[in-house]
């Protein structure tokens, strides 16, 4: 079995972790450093969505634009899925940079809408956010609300074969004041 640590652990040299050092409510901040669900709504999360299955679709190429339904085979999707989308962003720009937060995709609303309907459990992205600016919580909240969650920040989805399915392993800690949870991902698939 190979197993691919997608955990972005960010260093305390790191700009964006010098930056949350120095928050007021510095250790809610912390929780959105590296790779992290958002939880605005504060719902507990079910315990089996640690292990998942997962499916990964590479919409690396596209820029400039919304990434929609029209760029995945949404059919390939299960109820429950851990469905990981490879934007390369975190491959382009390093973690922290003006680049990896400003150079970001945007995720249609329509594609969010129809991931939300499939009954996945997580939609995760080496990126900061499906969605720019003041609608980065709205998208998270819209996706929590149908007990689906978003986690940012993963590396290392490249070396996942988008061919076949794989297994997600996801821990995380509840903590009740924060809306942002550390967490680490691991995918497993079988080795060639």
């Amino acid at each position: 079995m190979k197993y691919i640590d997608l955990t972005l652990q960010v260093k305390k040299i790191n700009k964006i972790y010098k930056w949350a050092e120095l928050q007021p409510k510095k250790e809610s901040v912390m929780g959105h450093v590296g790779t992290h669900m958002d939880v605005y709504e504060m719902k507990q999360i079910p315990l089996e969505y640690m292990q998942r299955r997962g499916i990964l679709f590479d919409v690396s190429t596209i820029r400039n634009r919304e990434i929609t339904s029209e760029d995945i085979d949404i059919d390939y999707i299960k109820p429950g899925d851990f469905v990981l989308f490879r934007t390369g962003l975190i491959e382009r720009f390093p973690y922290g940079s003006n680049n990896y937060f400003k150079e970001g995709v945007n995720f249609s609303w329509e594609l969010i809408d129809e991931l939300i309907q499939e009954g996945i459990a997580f939609i995760g992205l080496d990126a900061p956010d499906l969605r720019k600016g003041k609608e980065h919580i709205e998208a998270d909240r819209r996706c929590e609300k149908q007990g689906v969650y978003v986690i940012e920040n993963l590396q290392h989805l490249g070396e996942i074969d988008t061919n076949k399915p794989c297994k997600m392993l996801t821990m995380w800690f509840e903590d009740l004041e924060a809306t942002g949870l550390k967490c680490r991902v691991i995918a497993t698939q079988p080795r060639e």
